[in-house]
């Protein structure tokens, strides 16, 4: 499993949270999305050999959201 983290713009309650969360863990590979609304940050854990970043960036925008690649917060 690998982890990645995206900066994500738009979101504005936890309903939007739980929405990218849902949105994200449906694809296939993807073992759970955590979304912190007030750091405005999705946390990714996934299998990079059923699903790409690029798809799960993919997922967060046809959500309706704005997202892009980060650096993981310490």
């Amino acid at each position: 499993m690998t982890e990645i983290v995206f900066a994500v713009e738009g979101m504005h309650c936890a309903s939007c949270g739980l929405l990218i969360d849902e949105t994200v863990e449906k694809l296939d590979g993807v073992e759970q999305c955590e979304t912190d609304v007030r750091r405005a940050r999705s946390r990714v854990t996934y299998d990079p050999d059923q699903v790409s970043a690029e798809m799960i960036e993919k997922a967060i925008e046809d959500a309706g959201y704005k997202a892009r690649r980060a650096e993981p917060e310490t």
